[in-house]
């Protein structure tokens, strides 16, 4: 198998396009994305945080590509606020899409008032794509964006992750990405990674790729692939000013 480019990038659309789409250099963020997902020859690309209005722009830029996935809130209502969605960029071809919506409702009052104070209670998805290559070899690609807010809910949305991982993980090799809102050393996400111990490996990415604008950041995005496939190269992309975080990705191949 040739290599595969995999990335990850939350875009940041509702904090970032609030005059005209326009980032600092005064050029549109869906000109300086489309730009880096050609150049960097993505294969398969999970976003994070994309409404309509992005995806059309990103649409028009990029023509040998095509995007998979529901909204949060359904695909009636894309137009409200934060309706948002984790769309998976390709240009292979796809067999295959589906959202399931993860769980993302507080089951005790403390943490509903956390959630609800905190803007953080709103639908989770996960876009599920399986795709062929030109020899019909077939590949299963799962992009999700976790809460932020309350433990118990990231407890509850990895466990969903499993099973979805489970279920695909039966007929097809796979491949996860997304915004976990989690860095590693968090014992939620420690716990899942050793749960995949045997059949997943998580994409080894130097360095930070969320930043904000009091100067904190952490390594929020992950890639995780097969276990038995090889990593070539893997890193991160400077999101040039588009995005609080910046796109990650990973060149790997079956071994």
């Amino acid at each position: 198998m040739d290599n595969l480019r995999i990335g990850s990038f939350n875009v940041k659309d509702n904090a970032i396009n609030r005059n005209g789409g326009l980032n600092q250099t005064g050029i549109s963020n869906a000109d300086i994305v489309a730009t880096q997902i050609k150049e960097n020859e993505f294969d398969l690309l999970g976003t994070q945080e994309l409404t309509i209005k992005y995806v059309n722009e990103l649409m028009l830029r990029l023509p040998n590509y095509r995007f998979y996935g529901n909204y949060r809130y359904g695909n009636l209502l894309t137009k409200i606020p934060y309706n948002e969605n984790n769309n998976i960029i390709t240009n292979r071809n796809v067999l295959l899409e589906k959202t399931l919506w993860l769980p993302w409702v507080p089951n005790n009052f403390t943490d509903l008032k956390t959630s609800i104070t905190k803007f953080s209670i709103m639908p989770r998805i996960a876009t599920i794509v399986v795709s062929e290559d030109e020899e019909h070899r077939k590949l299963c690609m799962i992009n999700t964006h976790l809460d932020y807010q309350i433990p118990s809910i990231q407890i509850r949305q990895l466990n969903a992750l499993k099973n979805i991982i489970e279920k695909y993980g039966k007929d097809y090799p796979i491949v996860l990405t997304g915004d976990f809102n989690m860095e590693l050393g968090d014992s939620k996400l420690e716990d899942f990674i050793s749960h995949f111990k045997d059949t997943l490996k998580h994409v080894d990415i130097q360095g930070k790729t969320w930043h904000d604008k009091s100067g904190n950041e952490a390594a929020l995005d992950h890639i995780f692939i097969p276990k038995n496939w090889k990593v070539e190269d893997a890193g991160i992309i400077d999101s040039k000013g588009t995005s609080d975080h910046d796109m990650i990705y990973a060149n790997i191949k079956q071994k």
